[in-house]
């Protein structure tokens, strides 16, 4: 390894670092600790070194929303694929819940408003949503060949995703402790009932 790459290796791990603590800070702090001054006192570098990678905390935070979906999508393609389109499309909404629950932190910079002065680009938007383009292939891949195009597809997988976010949310906020039945058991129903509705079912899958 020559010394460029060797920088370069040691740069984007120092990035990631930064990601990582700033993350954690604003879980653990609010928005209101989030300047560029805290960030810098907190990982041991100066504020040059921040506006330089990142230009500003408006770039920072997009780092952060687009780092977030993007292990989103790490995750859902380490699913492995079923014979069986909707068993796969419960094991990427379990792959999703498993996501939001370990990462709670970017699962807050990405969808839960925590830090109302950010809104994120229409370009970043785009990026966040194909995240779940495995959502959507599996989706038509449950219908008879032909069923489903690919806008209704979208409009399906959204409608997936948005039960599975709501639960997730509302697990995040401690309100499924319900005795004799476990968030996750409570999640599949939903999503068997929902999919039974939605989805055409192929007679490959039966």
């Amino acid at each position: 390894m020559n010394y460029r790459t060797t920088q370069g290796s040691h740069q984007q791990e120092l990035r990631q670092g930064i990601l990582d603590d700033t993350s954690d800070l604003l879980m653990r702090e609010g928005a209101t600790a989030l300047s560029m001054r805290r960030i810098a006192q907190l990982v041991g570098c100066s504020t040059t070194v921040l506006y330089t990678m990142f230009g500003n905390k408006q770039g920072l935070v997009d780092e952060l929303y687009l780092r977030g979906f993007d292990r989103v999508r790490q995750t859902l393609e380490a699913v492995p694929r079923s014979e069986c389109p909707q068993d796969y499309i419960y094991a990427l909404c379990d792959a999703y819940r498993t996501f939001a629950l370990t990462h709670s932190a970017y699962f807050a910079i990405m969808f839960l408003n925590i830090m109302p002065e950010y809104t994120p680009s229409e370009a970043n938007r785009q990026l966040g949503q194909k995240s779940f383009q495995l959502l959507v292939d599996a989706v038509r891949d449950s219908a008879d060949s032909g069923a489903i195009a690919e806008d209704e597809a979208w409009e399906i997988a959204r409608m997936i995703w948005a039960t599975v976010h709501g639960h997730v949310s509302l697990e995040l906020a401690g309100h499924f402790n319900y005795p004799g039945v476990s968030p996750q058991e409570m999640l599949q129903r939903a999503l068997q009932a929902m999919i039974k509705q939605l989805l055409p079912i192929s007679n490959d899958t039966q």
